[in-house]
């Protein structure tokens, strides 16, 4: 278990840094519950991977150490979402007594949680669907703060009382503050990775085929090879697609910090200072130049590629859409052969709504420009469908 004990934090706002004082040896019941997620991990075809899924910190106002364990932040490489299925994962609590004895004393399924620095440290948790009471339905999500009663957790006050227009019920509605992380500030922990089931290609190929073919019998014959081509944009998108979905704020309303959203990103080589002065941070993923707005809190995320004669290889369309995020196209905007722009309203697992916007080029001649951009708003608020939408007859993209 050495692993995990060198990831444990010793507070909310001293990130990655492990156990420096003097402290009792972790409890056998905290240690079987770590090493049961090793044995779930190994036997779904996963191993066990870096990162931190506890938190160790006084929650009753004892002065001993307690401990909080999100199965939903455990990394169980080549498995992931594993412990986090359809945005949620389960978190206990573990308290413990003077003889250094520990029981587990909360345990529930939720969307997102954080852990506010005080003493005692506090526990704020997010729910969503009939888990939020009477009344509510898939859509609803509540947030609350534990308290600490002597015997256990009971939720002692609304989070906020933030609420959608036409919502009835504020406090039961309060959205989530942020992802589930371990011991982190709000928006300072990206959300559970998407991951891309094995089945993706078999079905991509067999949708991307029926679309070619829906728009032109003759496609038959070269649909297949094509659609090959195509899968290959997908992939080469993963990087960018990963570091797009982790950018994004969990709920409407959080707001992500730039050093966070800076930390989040680690495949991002950030520069020493932005490139232009429109910008508050800037840098390189691969082949994409990477721009942020907005400070103190990030505004938008950027990703740009450009080169002479070639044929534009990213499909972040396709990307997400393959790691189950709902697109749906609200604007479209052509300027020729091989040149468009396209907004989506998007949904994804455990994030909030965003507004996604991409760009295209193809180039027409060998020694012009091929462009590929896309920008997505990290306000955390769906953009407003037109009264009226173009249709793009370019077949690039279309799935």
């Amino acid at each position: 278990m050495s692993r995990k004990l060198l990831s444990f934090v010793l507070g909310v706002w001293v990130s990655s840094v492990a156990f420096a004082q003097a402290r009792p040896p972790i409890p056998s019941v905290v240690l079987d519950h770590m090493n049961d997620l090793d044995r779930r991990c190994a036997a779904a075809g996963g191993r066990a991977g870096e990162g931190r899924f506890v938190v160790a910190q006084d929650f009753t106002g004892d002065g001993r150490l307690d401990y909080l364990l999100s199965e939903g932040d455990y990394n169980c490489v080549g498995r992931p979402g594993l412990f986090r299925q359809g945005g949620v994962g389960r978190v206990d609590i573990f308290v413990v007594d003077a003889r250094n004895a520990a029981r587990r004393v909360y345990s529930d399924q939720l969307i997102a949680y954080r852990v506010l620095a005080g003493k005692p440290a506090k526990v704020q948790i997010a729910r969503q669907g009939t888990a939020c009471g009477p009344g509510s339905d898939a859509r609803t999500q509540c947030a609350a703060q534990l308290a600490w009663n002597g015997q256990g957790f009971g939720e002692a006050v609304a989070v906020s009382d933030a609420r959608a227009p036409g919502d009835a019920a504020p406090a039961a509605r309060s959205p989530a503050v942020t992802t589930p992380a371990v011991g982190a500030a709000a928006g300072s922990v990206a959300p559970a990775p998407l991951a891309v089931p094995a089945e993706a290609r078999p079905r991509f190929l067999a949708e991307c085929r029926q679309a070619y073919v829906s728009r032109s019998a003759d496609a038959a014959r070269w649909a297949d090879e094509q659609c090959v081509a195509d899968w290959g944009k997908v992939t080469a998108s993963a990087a960018a697609t990963d570091a797009l979905l982790a950018a994004l704020p969990v709920v409407a309303g959080e707001a992500v910090p730039l050093a966070s959203l800076r930390q989040r990103l680690a495949g991002v080589r950030w520069a020493a200072k932005p490139r232009s002065r429109e910008l508050s941070a800037s840098g390189r993923l691969g082949n994409l130049d990477v721009s942020v707005t907005g400070a103190p809190a990030a505004k938008t995320l950027g990703m740009n590629w450009m080169e002479v004669g070639a044929e534009p290889p990213y499909d972040i369309v396709g990307a997400m859409r393959v790691r189950g995020v709902t697109l749906t196209e609200i604007a479209c905007e052509e300027f020729g052969a091989g040149e468009w722009q396209r907004v989506f309203s998007g949904s994804a697992p455990g994030r909030a709504p965003f507004r996604l916007e991409l760009g295209q080029r193809t180039a027409p001649f060998a020694n012009s420009n091929s462009y590929y951009g896309v920008t997505i708003d990290l306000s955390g608020r769906a953009p407003a469908p037109l009264a009226s939408r173009p249709v793009c007859s370019n077949p690039s993209n279309l799935l």
